[in-house]
């Protein structure tokens, strides 16, 4: 009888024990250097418990599942979360809860393509990649921004955007539109219709992939308007290598045989400008395209240094370029 008290008096040392340090390890504090966690959506809480241990900020993922059921009111929430310091479990859950979440900074190049803006997104996981490609042409949700178009290329401002945890694919849009029309507000002073803004922005477009200093800009978009004002065929690489985009074709360098392909795009083939901007402009194009320098000049080609050569003459154009 005795031995049997002492058994039980034992197991219960041992039980108590082991409370004891199971409750010591909920609450003790591991130290966690700078480690990010990233809870993506759809993600299941065991899913997260053990992303959690293998980043070292949890000692155990069946602890954190135990805890997660006891504590009132934990529901992880998707998003960026950045551990830097000590954390025990509850602080953990509490920091997941959605208190703290990291937004991801992201920078969109001048001259990139919606396409390109989409694959950027994707990369780091803050889009769907096709999703936010057809968001860009679907005439619904474009209709939803007040715009007239029915293609975003031109209106996703190049800019470093604050993007998040909860943002999805038509937030980002959004955001980016609505920063395009910010910028546009202090430049279109006078209001000029939709239509003239669209042109503005189709040769803001072309200025961007042309241009490779800032001093230029202005001068490559007054040569685009002298061309168009006397009807003359744009010849616009940009458009071409745009074209060639469409059909998921890539060049570095435009060839003889790329000029003959058929598309709207094609400015040595279609007079005026290109159905829509073939890239989305920085400020400084979108300025260049609104007030071009006047001059006389006609023709440009690039040298050596991405500086541009400049002629009025097609004779001078040739002498330049040493074809005769």
């Amino acid at each position: 009888m005795r031995l049997h008290k002492f058994f039980a008096f034992f197991i219960l040392v041992v039980l108590l024990a082991f409370s004891f340090l199971a409750i010591s390890d909920i609450f003790s504090k591991r130290i966690v250097l700078n480690k990010i966690a990233f809870i993506k959506k759809g993600e299941s809480t065991t899913d997260i418990a053990q992303k959690l241990e293998e980043e070292g900020i949890i000692k155990s993922a069946a602890t954190f599942l135990l805890l997660e059921k006891i504590i009132p009111g934990t529901n992880p929430k998707y998003g960026k979360y950045r551990f830097n310091g000590r954390y025990n479990y509850p602080e953990v859950l509490k920091k997941i809860n959605g208190s703290d979440v990291v937004s991801s900074m992201v920078t969109i190049p001048e001259g990139y393509t919606n396409r390109k803006i989409a694959a950027l997104f994707a990369r780091k996981d803050l889009a769907d990649f096709y999703t936010f490609d057809s968001l860009t042409t679907d005439s619904t949700f474009i209709s939803s921004l007040g715009l007239p178009v029915g293609n975003l290329e031109g209106f996703l401002f190049p800019d470093t955007y604050e993007i998040p945890y909860y943002a999805d694919e038509k937030f980002i849009i959004r955001k980016m539109v609505d920063n395009f029309r910010l910028n546009i507000s202090h430049l279109n002073k006078d209001k000029i219709k939709f239509d003239s803004l669209y042109s503005t922005l189709i040769l803001a477009s072309i200025v961007e992939r042309e241009a490779a200093w800032d001093k230029e800009r202005d001068l490559i978009a007054g040569v685009y308007t002298n061309r168009l004002q006397r009807n003359m065929l744009l010849q616009a690489d940009p458009t071409v290598a745009y074209a060639l985009e469409l059909n998921n074709q890539s060049r570095k360098k435009i060839y003889y045989k790329d000029l003959k392909i058929q598309s709207k795009y094609n400015t040595y083939i279609y007079r005026g400008l290109p159905p829509t901007p073939i890239c989305n402009p920085g400020l400084q194009s979108i300025l260049a395209a609104f007030e071009p320098r006047k001059t006389n000049y006609l023709f440009f080609f690039a040298g050596d240094d991405s500086r541009h050569i400049f002629s009025k003459t097609y004779w001078e154009h040739l002498k330049k370029l040493n074809r005769i």
